[in-house]
């Protein structure tokens, strides 16, 4: 129980030193929140995520994607896993396909 006390009173005395960048060039948390692109297939989606920052005095964009299943608890309510049953594999083949082809467009686009 110290062990957890002690992690969580280190956590917030990191959180605090460290500066918060206010520029006008920080786009702003809402829109850091939110995927550039969805792609879905029945019950899995692939959303696509972009993010800059300063690498060598030059803005460089890094893309990755996120892979999610839905689906409905006992109650009802919508709820999203990362595990894919195997008749969902063929859906995460195609949307990492759509999800590779689209980062491709935007890298090539921005060139």
């Amino acid at each position: 129980m110290d062990k957890a006390r002690k992690n969580k009173d280190v956590s917030a005395t990191k959180a605090e030193e460290k500066p918060v960048a206010t520029t006008a060039a920080t786009v702003s948390q809402e829109e850091k929140r939110r995927p550039v692109q969805t792609y879905r297939a029945d019950d899995v989606s692939a959303s696509i995520w972009v993010r800059e920052h300063l690498v060598r005095g030059q803005m460089t964009k890094f893309w990755s994607v996120t892979l999610e299943r839905s689906y409905k608890d006992a109650a009802g309510q919508w709820r999203y896993t990362k595990t894919f049953a195997s008749d969902s594999l063929g859906g995460v083949v195609s949307l990492c396909q759509q999800a590779s082809e689209y980062i491709r467009r935007q890298q090539e686009a921005a060139k």
